[in-house]
């Protein structure tokens, strides 16, 4: 146990010099793109987070715990979320561990030469250490997978309320207008969404502008056909504009009957008509 609190002692009294290493060996021919300030504040947090997981890898050599890699699950959990916020790529923060790995290793070695130890202490902590770094690998590229995937989810459903928006030109009407390639998955989200938002600000008639769109295929053909037969159900009368000829052959092919559909050529033509409706009565 004294060599182990010796080499404990050794680790944490070395971890300032540990980290000023490991942060001048990332940095050689590495361009930042901060400023001075910038730069020194990212490079001082970062020296911190290397403190904080040099005390935790030293800790596993004296620790009584059950779990002593607690702290290092912690920390690269915390690293992992701070790497997916900057967008660092994965593969730069995996370089700066097997940097650290190799500084403090070579540092550790120092420690044998003055402090000549058995061969099952020498066997013991470098197994120690090992496991300590791939535990600290995993928990990093898992979390980091995890944390990346949610935030990717998050953007995928900003992206699609922004790309299906119901807009409001009255309170009685609405324009929906549909952009670009309509997927399975879009179309549905589209479908949801549409019918939550009229439902919600019970609009009596929405125009679908399709000008956007150059093609569909025979499911999501089903989909907008069941969106404007939902609609209706809710009371809300739907006005097809700018469906281009690829469209309207898909939807002949499928045999689905449009004709009891208000459809314009353009949305502009649409709105003129329906003002100057309003303006006769």
């Amino acid at each position: 146990m004294e060599q182990n609190q010796k080499l404990y002692d050794f680790i944490t009294n070395h971890a300032e010099e540990i980290t000023d290493e490991w942060l001048r060996k990332v940095q050689d021919g590495r361009e930042t793109k901060y400023s001075r300030e910038a730069r020194e504040h990212v490079e001082q947090e970062a020296l911190d987070q290397y403190k904080d997981i040099t005390y935790a890898i030293a800790n596993i050599f004296i620790s009584k715990k059950v779990n002593p890699t607690d702290e290092i699950q912690d920390w690269a959990q915390n690293i992992s979320e701070k790497r997916v916020a900057d967008q660092t790529p994965i593969h730069e923060t995996l370089q700066s561990f097997k940097t650290y790995r190799m500084v403090l290793w070579n540092r550790m070695k120092e420690f044998f030469k003055d402090a000549p130890v058995d061969l099952d202490h020498f066997l013991r902590w470098t197994e120690l250490l090992q496991e300590a770094y791939d535990y600290m690998v995993l928990n990093f590229t898992e979390h980091y997978y995890k944390t990346n995937i949610k935030q990717l989810h998050a953007q995928e459903q900003l992206i699609n309320e922004l790309s299906s928006p119901v807009i409001p030109i009255t309170n009685e009407e609405a324009i929906l207008p549909l952009i670009g390639d309509l997927d399975r998955k879009r179309i549905s989200n589209i479908q949801s969404t549409t019918l939550e938002r009229c439902s919600q600000h019970s609009y009596e008639r929405i125009y679908l502008d399709m000008s956007g769109v150059e093609s569909i295929d025979t499911i999501v053909a089903h989909h907008l056909f069941q969106l404007i037969q939902s609609l209706e159900l809710l009371g809300v009368k739907s006005v097809i504009c700018g469906m281009n000829p690829k469209v309207a052959q898909v939807a002949i092919q499928l045999g689905i009957d449009f004709t009891q559909i208000p459809i314009k050529s353009t949305l502009s033509h649409a709105l003129d008509e329906m003002g100057s409706k309003q303006v006769q009565n």
